[in-house]
């Protein structure tokens, strides 16, 4: 299903030309544009998470020690 949404022409403008320069439609466009987004909110959360794990030393020495305990096993069934 097809739909229509308001934009900005600037912005209207700005999708038609990167579709343009990238040789794909503009659905295509704004489809890439969203997927970034959301790729780039993921990996703020993430860090955002690693941030708040850090500013506590327990919790951090926690994380440090399960991870390499990981590290260390190795990733065989043996």
């Amino acid at each position: 299903m097809n739909t229509t949404i308001k934009v900005p022409s600037e912005t209207r403008d700005r999708i038609a030309s990167v579709a343009d320069q990238e040789q794909v439609s503009q659905a295509a466009v704004v489809e890439q544009a969203l997927d970034a987004l959301e790729q780039r909110n993921f990996w703020n959360a993430v860090d955002a998470g690693y941030q708040r794990l850090r500013a506590d030393d327990d919790e951090w020495s926690d994380y440090v020690a399960e991870r390499d305990e990981w590290v260390v096993a190795g990733l065989t069934d043996e």
